[in-house]
């Protein structure tokens, strides 16, 4: 007898344990993730252009004040937004979009890797084997749902390790069984009449497993197009496909999509041209087609931008920037209260930054997840997705309705 493992059977690197095919029954709140991985330069992407330091410190990469060519969107007297996010600016306007500055952990780590395993496990100073996420998930059942977690990345990313149902795959057409298409119906049968009967959880995630390739590969089958006018950029893929899961009701709970590029130590740019403003333009145009692609379901959605930590103050000698400390997340949705940047801002000045030389944090990240995950995902035991933290009612920020 051949022995067969999911991962070589379908060509996804997740663990599957999913209800049979049908609508989940209610409405389906879903937190849309987005790691920007590498860094992002807060200071770029929420301007503080009402501080003349940021100019003084920035003379080659600052982004120009309002009004000015290439100058920021001016969301008050003292910030604004990258002039390449303009496509979000209606749904900041439209009370849908909010930043928080100054976030980021206690920490001290510049270490890339260091950073995103910190933040993913939501636990600062420990070396869990699960994450945020995972916990969050593994808190409730959702038998009505065929598919809870999506992660569209290369590996499991560890926010979501520790639920073992999640689907990990670079997209939605790779998962499917890895066979000619000649023979592959025929095969699939044949898989499907093995393990019919078969005990054991291997047999049961194997039979699962194949009934949601069946079941994706009819949802693509159909050649879905974007809806009310959207059109994404092709570098947003990832983002058109977890609409698509949420506006055919497969139960999504959690979507995770990982982005790259962000380590801008080289030719950063202002808000015209370089690096940043190019991955921003993609960003803030696969977003807004995101928004109005999913319509009406947006009440019910929300998605967190966030990124491992900010970047230096100051400009380096090769016209970008450095591993920082405190950045920015980024919220939209329908229930989010937007229109506003929560949270505090500390200030540029040499005394009030982290060390000397990056903006220090005024918001711990994990009071972001803490709303999240109770709001959004309807935990009721925050203990058990933030071990060790101590929630203080008084440091809520209210970032959702």
């Amino acid at each position: 007898m051949i022995a067969l493992s999911r991962r070589s059977l379908l060509g996804a690197a997740g663990t599957l344990l999913f209800a049979a095919p049908g609508l989940a029954k209610e409405r389906q709140k879903t937190l849309v993730c987005i790691f920007l991985r590498g860094g992002v330069d807060g200071l770029s992407v929420v301007v503080p252009h009402g501080e003349g330091t940021y100019y003084e410190e920035r003379p080659k990469i600052a982004i120009p004040a309002p009004g000015r060519s290439g100058g920021a969107i001016a969301l008050d007297k003292r910030f604004g937004l990258h002039p390449k996010l303009a496509p979000l600016k209606p749904a900041y306007d439209a009370g849908e979009l909010a930043f928080v500055h100054a976030v980021g952990m206690p920490d001290q780590s510049r270490s890339h890797f260091e950073a995103q395993d910190l933040m993913e496990s939501a636990v600062p100073g420990a070396r869990l084997g699960d994450g945020w996420l995972g916990r969050c998930l593994s808190q409730s059942e959702r038998p009505d749902a065929e598919l809870r977690a999506l992660a569209l990345s290369r590996q499991s990313p560890l926010a979501l390790r520790g639920y073992a149902q999640t689907l990990v795959a670079r997209g939605l057409g790779g998962y499917e069984l890895k066979a000619p298409e000649r023979v592959r119906g025929e095969l699939e049968r044949a898989y499907v009449a093995m393990y019919e009967t078969a005990e054991g959880p291997g047999s049961a995630a194997t039979r699962e497993a194949l009934a949601l390739s069946r079941r994706m590969r009819a949802i693509l089958a159909e050649k879905p197009q974007p809806e009310h006018g959207a059109d994404y950029p092709k570098e947003a893929r990832g983002l058109a496909e977890i609409a698509l899961l949420i506006k055919r009701d497969v139960g999504l709970q959690v979507g995770w999509l990982d982005v790259d590029g962000w380590d801008t130590h080289q030719n950063q740019g202002n808000g015209e041209q370089g690096r940043l403003a190019g991955a921003l333009e993609l960003l803030g145009l696969g977003l807004a087609a995101f928004r109005r692609d999913v319509g009406k379901r947006m009440r019910d959605v929300v998605v967190l931008v966030m990124s491992e930590f900010g970047r230096t103050i100051r400009e380096n000698g090769t016209a970008g920037t450095d591993h920082g400390h405190a950045g920015v997340m980024w919220l939209l949705g329908g229930a989010v209260r937007g229109r506003k940047l929560h949270g505090s801002f500390p200030g540029l000045a040499p005394e009030q930054r982290f060390e000397g030389r990056d903006l220090a944090m005024t918001t711990d990240f994990r009071d972001v997840f803490a709303e999240l995950a109770e709001k959004q995902l309807g935990v009721s035991n925050l203990v058990s997705v933030l071990p060790g933290y101590p929630l203080d009612p008084k440091k809520r920020l209210n970032l959702l309705r």
